[in-house]
């Protein structure tokens, strides 16, 4: 294989892997860098900011320079939660254990990530450090309120909507009875 050859195959691998919607790499539209995704929407570019003497977020969704408030980027047209929440409504079902019928995708209770499931335990630990059950999305409060990594639990609704960033105190107390 020659080298042009190889430099090809190797950019077109790269781009389908950006293109991949379960990954966590995207591409600047004005650098060209890539950018790795943490469980946040706003994401900084450093190169950018380093070129213009500023810091520069933008949004994880559209792409564009953030515009917005702390939780949406003020752009129009920018159809980020709408293209996740359709997701979880669309996505297919699988095993978990014993439990039959659980969605395959489910948006993290704390920061709305969505997570795929890939294979055995029902316990998930988000990037943002939020532990939960996959299948009845309880989250962990000093212990695991749905038994153990393989013990049956019911399966909570499939999520129509994206949960609430909440934080605090009385966030909490609803995670814990809730």
């Amino acid at each position: 294989m020659t080298s042009d050859a190889l430099n090809a195959m190797l950019d077109r691998m790269q781009e389908n892997f950006r293109k991949n919607p379960g990954t966590d790499i995207r591409q600047c539209k004005v650098c060209g860098v890539n950018w790795k995704r943490d469980h946040r929407s706003r994401i900084v570019c450093n190169t950018c900011s380093r070129n213009q003497n500023r810091e520069v977020q933008y949004c994880w969704e559209c792409r564009q320079e953030w515009r917005g408030g702390s939780d949406r980027c003020g752009n129009a047209g920018c159809n980020g939660a709408e293209q996740r929440q359709l997701t979880l409504q669309s996505c297919g079902t699988k095993i978990i254990g014993d439990v039959s019928g659980c969605p395959s995708i489910r948006a993290c209770p704390r920061c709305s990530t969505l997570i795929h499931h890939k294979e055995r335990c029902k316990h998930m630990t988000c990037k943002c450090g939020c532990e939960f059950c996959f299948v009845c999305l309880k989250r962990k409060i000093l212990v695991w309120r749905c038994g153990t990594h393989n013990s049956p639990c019911p399966i909570a609704p499939r999520q129509t909507v994206l949960p609430s960033h909440e934080t605090g105190f009385f966030a909490w107390i609803r995670n814990f009875f809730g």
